[in-house]
């Protein structure tokens, strides 16, 4: 008798995703362990190690259950990770930030927890029904990722934040959700953000009052003492510490910003580009670059893999991360099960988009934020967080459900602006809106 019970069936994809990922993490050790020589650090391999091992048992268990009974916890896994959110802002900061839950002798950090609970939510939300076709549709998935992407900004992590909405477009548009109510929610999005707002000048410091003016579209008032500023209305939310980020990106060649708030891109730029095609490789030839570089061992991580291994290191690792995105498209292209296929939509998008962000405020593209190298920088909740993402969908792409009604997200109004179209039999077809 024929069942929908899905078979455990371990296929070529799900090998080079495992070996990709055990590789790029052996990258990431070799590449801390440099930074801790030049900086004469200790404990960061060793910490970093055992992250790696919690990681592991992080991809099997996301491997091994099937990911369908994960699917229905999807609503208890984002409450609970909505209470953390909520419970780090009440906590002691640190560094200035309420980023993590402190447990002893480890930290876990609740923004990377919401990213994978939101991609689950969203995808257990979208799987079934049409509703997301219509305009109105759409408010309650931005709803659910807007509330946690304010709860991350409170704390303040800009990098984290960035990750939510890109990861919630791809899986909408991949759901099958209208091309022009994307495209018309970003114009009024790029619109509000960009509209201009007054900052009154008078109540600031000389610091922050210079870095107000600096990012500014116009001033008001006295040319040597202006009274208010109009600027970016993303621009007037910010705090002084992003705005010397954004100033300092949009200002990197001046020699006085070097020496200010773009010193960290500046030297993030003198390491990758010392590398040159082979690398340096002794780390002592490098000392004196790796040392003045802060961050090195978690945000800057690329930038010591150039440095260390040149341009082929930086060509090995994205075809490392090439090996691992070819793989998850096609297994998000062969499951027939509509959970599955937007679930693992949802870890490419944030895969990619995690590592674009990375690597361009690394080289100057990108302002810098608070972001890791997915599976390489230093940091256990990062880690752990990549790795069970990477171990659903390796849980995807080795169980086949058998599906007994119309292939996912084949709506009876209008297929002709579907971005997957599969190939069917000759004698089957659609409606269509061009008939």
């Amino acid at each position: 008798m024929p069942t929908n019970k899905p078979k455990f069936q371990l296929r070529l994809t799900s090998i080079c995703i495992v070996v990709t990922t055990l590789a790029l993490m052996g990258v990431g050790l070799a590449a801390i362990d440099v930074t801790q020589k030049a900086g004469g650090m200790t404990g960061l391999v060793a910490r970093q190690m055992i992250y790696s091992l919690a990681a592991a048992v992080a991809f099997v268990g996301c491997a091994i259950l099937p990911y369908q009974k994960i699917g229905r916890w999807a609503y208890i896994l984002f409450a609970f990770t909505l209470a953390l959110l909520v419970l780090v802002l009440f906590l002691p900061a640190t560094r200035g930030c309420h980023r993590w839950i402190g447990f002893g002798f480890f930290q876990v950090q609740p923004s990377e927890l919401a990213k994978l609970s939101l991609i689950i939510l969203l995808a257990w939300y979208l799987r079934l029904g049409d509703h997301y076709r219509r305009a109105a549709g759409l408010i309650p998935p931005f709803v659910l990722t807007l509330v946690p992407m304010g709860l991350i900004l409170r704390e303040p992590d800009l990098g984290t934040s960035l990750l939510l909405l890109p990861t919630l477009y791809a899986m909408l548009f991949m759901a099958g959700a209208k091309a022009r109510h994307l495209l018309s929610i970003v114009t009024v999005g790029v619109v509000v953000l960009l509209m201009p707002l007054p900052t009154q000048l008078g109540p600031l410091s000389p610091v922050d009052k210079r870095e107000r003016v600096a990012t500014a579209y116009w001033t008001t008032g006295p040319a040597d003492k202006p009274t208010t500023a109009y600027s970016a209305a993303a621009l007037t939310a910010m705090k002084i510490h992003q705005l010397k980020r954004v100033n300092g990106w949009l200002r990197q060649g001046q020699p006085d910003v070097i020496q200010g708030q773009g010193y960290q891109l500046f030297q993030s730029k003198l390491v990758l580009g010392s590398g040159k095609i082979t690398g340096r490789g002794n780390w002592q030839h490098a000392d004196v670059y790796f040392r003045n570089l802060p961050e090195d061992h978690t945000d800057f991580i690329f930038s010591i893999i150039a440095g260390q291994w040149g341009f082929i290191g930086c060509l090995g690792v994205f075809l490392l991360y090439g090996v691992i995105i070819v793989c998850g498209v096609e297994i998000a292209a062969s499951t027939t099960d509509p959970f599955g296929r937007l679930l693992a939509v949802g870890v490419l998008a944030l895969t990619v988009t995690q590592i674009f962000i990375n690597v361009g405020m690394t080289m100057g593209l990108m302002p810098i934020t608070g972001m890791t190298l997915p599976l390489i920088s230093y940091g256990g909740s990062s880690l752990v967080v990549n790795c069970a993402a990477l171990g659903l969908l390796v849980n995807i792409g080795q169980r086949r459900p058998i599906m007994l009604s119309r292939r996912p997200f084949e709506h009876d109004e209008d297929l002709s602006h579907m971005p997957y179209r599969p190939m069917e039999g000759q004698f089957r077809t659609y409606p269509s809106s061009r008939q």
